[in-house]
């Protein structure tokens, strides 16, 4: 009787822990992760709103490092938007827009929302890194 009690107060004791564990490292990736809705939802409504390049620009140093900024500017061949792999913006991305972590690659994280006009999902991968007490979009994988 008395291991059977010890047998589940140890269970009890491993199963709190283990959620406080993933608690944990999930608040971590989670400022990340809405640090990264935040500038898609400036930024699309941003351009949406006919911001001028000098405000959309404000934006983009808020929430990106000025490797990927000096990087996409010194890019004479781009021929659409780095941030969302198009030309132009649509208000209706922003309901379909999905962030999440990627399971293979440290502080990647995958943006997808889907395309209006051509119903497919469209997906950038972003490095995040931390800095100071902010995260920063780094660098944009898949561009």
């Amino acid at each position: 009787m008395k291991s059977q009690f010890l047998a589940s107060c140890f269970a009890i004791i491993l199963a709190f822990s283990g959620s406080y564990c993933q608690g944990q490292s999930k608040a971590a990736n989670d400022s990340a992760a809405i640090m990264l809705k935040q500038f898609y939802t400036s930024y699309i409504t941003g351009s949406e709103e006919s911001l001028s390049e000098k405000e959309l620009n404000l934006i983009r140093k808020q929430y990106c490092t000025p490797k990927i900024l000096n990087r996409i500017a010194k890019d004479e061949e781009l021929d659409s938007d780095p941030f969302v792999n198009a030309q132009d913006t649509n208000m209706d991305w922003l309901r379909t827009l999905v962030i999440s972590k990627d399971p293979q690659k440290a502080n990647v994280y995958i943006v997808s929302y889907l395309d209006t006009y051509s119903q497919k999902r469209t997906i950038i991968k972003l490095l995040v890194v931390k800095k100071g007490q902010a995260y920063k979009i780094d660098d944009i994988l898949t561009y």
